[in-house]
């Protein structure tokens, strides 16, 4: 069912980079998309997978559902905030673009994260 949507959907997006060619830039674009994936799957999932690892083996097998979905939810929001954090589209003379401290925020949302994510974590512990 994935690929009797997915297909013309990705069809429907060459179309349109292709079309607007000058607009586009197809050959930056298939850099863009080729170097993302391979940075996906040589960098980003061994180093996840290494951490997930480490953490499993020193996390009790009661508090592990807590940390796991505490680890999910860190990782959405660094991948989420990166860029605004690295000031990816900011203007000189436009200060309006990127408006907030895009690094404290994502700081604060994780340490919070981290506090309910430990509080759940003990709380399992000492229900079993």
């Amino acid at each position: 069912m994935g690929l009797v949507l997915g297909v013309p959907i990705m069809l429907f997006g060459v179309r349109g980079a292709l079309l607007d060619a000058r607009d586009t830039h197809p050959a930056e674009l298939g850099r863009w998309l080729v170097g993302s994936a391979v940075a996906h799957d040589l960098v980003l999932l061994p180093v996840i997978g290494a951490l997930a690892w480490a953490l499993h083996r020193v996390t009790p097998a009661s508090a592990w559902p807590a940390v796991r979905g505490g680890g999910i939810a860190i990782g959405t929001l660094a991948l989420v905030s990166w860029p605004y954090a690295a000031g990816y589209g900011a203007s000189p003379g436009n200060p309006s673009l990127l408006p907030r401290d895009y690094v404290l925020g994502p700081l604060l949302a994780g340490a919070a994260i981290v506090a309910v994510t430990a509080v759940v974590a003990v709380l399992s512990r000492r229900g079993r």
